[in-house]
């Protein structure tokens, strides 16, 4: 136990070994001293910045700005496999969503499960799927112009007949109490599921499935039946389920009889327009820049655990999503609502709202995989998932380059072999490893080595280093100290230790280059030990990681021999 503890050290030692000017944010006047371990560019307008917090506890806290001027990049949910029953894990939603429009690089869970799909009122791409009917709930929208709004969401129905006359539907796809009328869609499932009192009418759309803005045209294929319950959705149909007063409204359709349906979003009493996503969470943490009071409106929300969370300023030019790892004793406990929401102020936010937190709780990026590190030390699948979208291209041209570091610090006579990513033109990231990047420096940083992309850092201070690519540079600041205070080496020296491909997808096998004999060991970011063994070739080797059982993440790889002890961070996704 002793040495696995240690070895959890030395992760984080070398995970947070870059960073650069500490901070200190206040969470419920309790100080925490901030440091910034990666921020990188992941996509157009968006950037992805991991941060480690240390005070009375630590925390890990991950997170992802949007810049909604950008004209390439939007917010929009999915649901797994685009209705209200499957449960997918984050990383599978894009593959398991019908949308050949836009690629979805980057996202969190969203709302929380229940016994009817999410708790909360559900659209996606302009289609109503769920409205919640009750109070108590939140929600988060956004509309057509990309304009953001959140806060206590209702929604009225109005049910317009020729022969029925006027009715108000009570809500989508929800449970059905006395002198309720519900709207099913196939988006629910194959049937109803009602009980057998009331009168049920089936119909098919006539202009589209049901839509968030403006009417929806239906057209009558089952005559109302009475007293049967649990009626056939038509397939990309609907079902109207009345009781009581309701069910003598609807009875009066007949068969092939066109009628319209009609909702209005609310979102704190004030009438919201052109909504095209929109997905629930609860409580409201920020509203006007004002930390809420939360912690007795969950059971839950009083503990330290997993959260994620969604936030955005003033004139919502940005949006924030993020994950706050937990339940990992002395790497990431997790906070309560509070903390949550002090969290959200500290980086811009005046309005945040609580997602799904616990082992839901996941944050991912297409090209890096999944970046924080899930509770349950697997990903557990949801219901929905909120994604930052760019317009489909096939461009996979590089047009621009950065280091993957934002910053650098080395050791003094150390070897720095950097990772640089490459963009195409519209900003996406599309290469995690760009292969023929030549290095330059100066002297007072250090000597570029032959292979030209690695340097020999034996100068002093900071200085500039630049890749190029063709005619495509990228510079950053490299800062050389004699010691490091984590009193590990996380650079690795030149031409002995090479982990590739690095990341890799899941499934797939990873190769590590070595020079000597040694002893391989690969841990998960909370240090568990995934597996170990040895390799008793010398001389310059590549040797086989058994990778391909491991879900999307990073780990550490050790590699252990007379010389020395190097940990080599790999990202599979």
């Amino acid at each position: 136990m002793k040495n696995r503890c240690l070895f959890i050290l030395l992760l984080l030692s070398c995970i947070s070994f870059n960073t650069f000017g500490s901070i200190i944010w206040k969470l419920q006047d309790v100080e925490y001293k901030v440091d910034t371990f990666s921020y990188r560019v992941i996509g157009p307008g968006t950037t992805q910045t991991s941060l480690a917090l240390q005070g009375p506890v630590n925390l890990r806290v991950f997170y992802m700005t949007v810049d909604m001027t950008d004209p390439n990049v939007n917010l929009k949910l999915i649901m797994g496999k685009d209705n209200l029953t499957s449960n997918v894990t984050v990383p599978n939603m894009p593959a398991s969503h019908s949308d050949s429009m836009n690629i979805y690089f980057a996202g969190v869970n969203a709302d929380f499960i229940g016994g009817m799909g999410p708790v909360g009122t559900t659209i996606v791409n302009g289609e109503f799927y769920k409205s919640y009917k009750g109070s108590g709930w939140y929600a988060f929208g956004i509309d057509k112009d990309k304009k953001l709004c959140s806060g206590a969401p209702y929604t009225t129905f109005k049910l317009v007949s020729p022969n029925a006359g006027q009715a108000s539907i009570k809500a989508v796809n929800g449970i059905r109490s006395d002198n309720e009328l519900i709207l099913y869609t196939s988006r629910k499932g194959t049937s109803t599921g009602t009980k057998g009192n009331g009168v049920e009418v089936g119909a098919i759309p006539v202009d589209g499935p049901l839509k968030s803005e403006g009417a929806t045209k239906m057209r009558v294929t089952v005559a109302p039946v009475k007293n049967i319950g649990n009626m056939s959705i038509p397939d990309g149909g609907f079902v109207l389920s009345g009781t009581g007063f309701t069910a003598d409204i609807i009875e009066k359709m007949q068969l092939g009889e066109e009628f319209e349906v009609t909702p209005t979003i609310y979102f704190d009493n004030v009438i919201k327009t052109g909504i095209t996503d929109m997905c629930g969470g609860c409580p409201m943490l920020l509203q006007g820049s004002k930390i809420l009071e939360t912690q007795g409106l969950l059971d839950h929300l009083v503990y330290r655990e997993p959260r994620t969370a969604i936030g955005y300023n003033s004139d919502g030019t940005k949006v924030i999503l993020l994950v706050v790892d937990g339940r990992q004793t002395g790497i990431s406990v997790g906070v309560p609502s509070k903390d949550l929401a002090a969290i959200m102020l500290n980086l811009g936010c005046t309005e945040a709202l609580n997602f799904d937190g616990g082992g839901s709780s996941t944050f991912y990026v297409k090209e890096l995989g999944v970046i924080n590190t899930p509770s349950e030390g697997s990903l557990r699948a949801v219901k929905n998932g909120l994604f930052i979208t760019t317009p489909f291209t096939k461009d996979k041209v590089i047009a621009k380059i950065r280091f993957s570091d934002y910053a650098k610090k080395v050791e003094y006579d150390s070897c720095y072999l950097p990772v640089v990513y490459g963009y195409n033109a519209q900003g996406m990231l599309i290469n995690t490893n760009v292969e023929g990047i030549k290095l330059s420096c100066d002297q007072e940083l250090g000597v570029v080595q032959e292979d030209g992309i690695s340097v020999l850092c034996n100068g002093t201070g900071s200085h500039t280093l630049t890749a190029s690519l063709g005619e495509l540079t990228s510079s950053i600041q490299v800062t050389i100290e004699k010691e490091i205070e984590s009193g590990i080496n996380s650079t690795v020296a030149c031409n002995s230790v090479n982990v590739y491909p690095n990341p890799i997808r899941a499934g797939e096998q990873a190769y590590v280059h070595l020079n000597d004999r040694s002893k391989i060991s690969i841990y998960n970011a909370t240090g568990q030990l995934m597996n170990s063994f040895r390799s008793e070739k010398s001389g310059n080797v590549s040797i086989a990681l058994p990778t391909e059982s491991l879900i999307p993440g990073f780990y550490m790889v050790s590699i252990l021999n007379n010389a020395s002890n190097k940990i080599v961070k790999i990202i599979i996704k």
